[in-house]
């Protein structure tokens, strides 16, 4: 699965009609080598990354642009959704491949924006955004949460942090919510949010407080896929996008504002929701 930088550098062209020995001269290449990159179907990471500085640096965010493209194609039956990957996906993903201490246990991952994908890998190397498009969504069960206490108490277990209530009335009732889904729709948790979850889990804040500091959450939605038969039948692999530095610092500086939002919305939750809601020992000891 490589990257479509051919393409890329043709939608460059196009948009500043700039001439291969502009592009050349920009990347400190020769006509010649420039040549044999169109023909080439892999380049090293390291020319990539001048590749797609040079696009983004110059104000053309071809990532979102291809983003916009695929949704503009969408119907109501299906929908483009995108995984930020550490490492080259080598053949059809599959849940078995995930931690089995996720958000929701073991599944793969998708989220609805270039964005959210790119900001979770933005410290890796070689990372890199899948698109996909996700097919016949009448034919899935499926099971969507929003930001509130049901959402809240599913991620601290399948992170393994409730194993103390494991057997409470209470997280039973959730997870025999889940039996027989295909794909879970669920708000985005990142360190910031879990860090506000043990807060809860330890005693220190209410489910009120809790609940209230996390609606703080911009980072969008996830689709958690839960088995196999989803990703052969239902997934569509649509392109490998390369993310750039400039590309992954900007997401990255973004999602630290929206952590900063969170953190500063405890500090307001512990004062407006005093008194208010319940302890964890309150609401899982049967």
């Amino acid at each position: 699965m490589g990257f479509r930088y051919n393409d890329d550098l043709k939608y460059y062209k196009l948009i500043t009609h700039k001439s291969d020995n502009d592009i050349a001269c920009s990347l400190g290449i020769s006509r010649m080598t420039l040549s044999r990159w169109n023909k080439s179907s892999e380049l090293s990471f390291q020319n990539l990354e001048n590749i797609y500085e040079l696009i983004y640096k110059e104000g053309i965010y071809i990532n979102k642009l291809k983003e916009e493209l695929y949704k503009s194609d969408e119907n109501k039956n299906e929908i483009i959704l995108f995984h930020g990957a550490k490492n080259e996906i080598i053949g059809n993903p599959s849940v078995e491949y995930s931690g089995a201490k996720k958000d929701f246990g073991k599944g793969f991952y998708l989220g609805t924006s270039i964005e959210q994908a790119a900001a979770f890998i933005s410290t890796y190397k070689e990372s890199s955004v899948y698109i996909y498009k996700l097919k016949d969504l009448n034919n899935i069960k499926i099971r969507e949460y929003s930001v509130n206490e049901d959402w809240m108490l599913l991620i601290a277990y399948f992170r393994g942090n409730l194993e103390e209530y494991k057997n409470s009335k209470r997280i039973k009732a959730l997870l025999e919510q889940l039996e027989g889904v295909d794909i879970v729709i669920a708000p985005i948790a990142d360190n910031t949010m879990y860090s506000i979850m043990n807060d809860f889990i330890n005693g220190e804040i209410t489910n009120s407080q809790c609940v209230y500091a996390l609606s703080a959450n911009r980072l969008g939605k996830q689709y958690v896929i839960l088995n196999d038969a989803i990703i052969e039948n239902n997934l569509e692999f649509l392109e490998r996008c390369y993310v750039c530095t400039s590309e992954k610092e900007k997401y990255a500086s973004e999602r630290e504002v929206n952590s900063k939002l969170g953190r500063d919305k405890v500090v307001l939750a512990k004062r407006q929701f005093a008194g208010k809601g319940k302890y964890i020992e309150e609401l899982l000891n049967d």
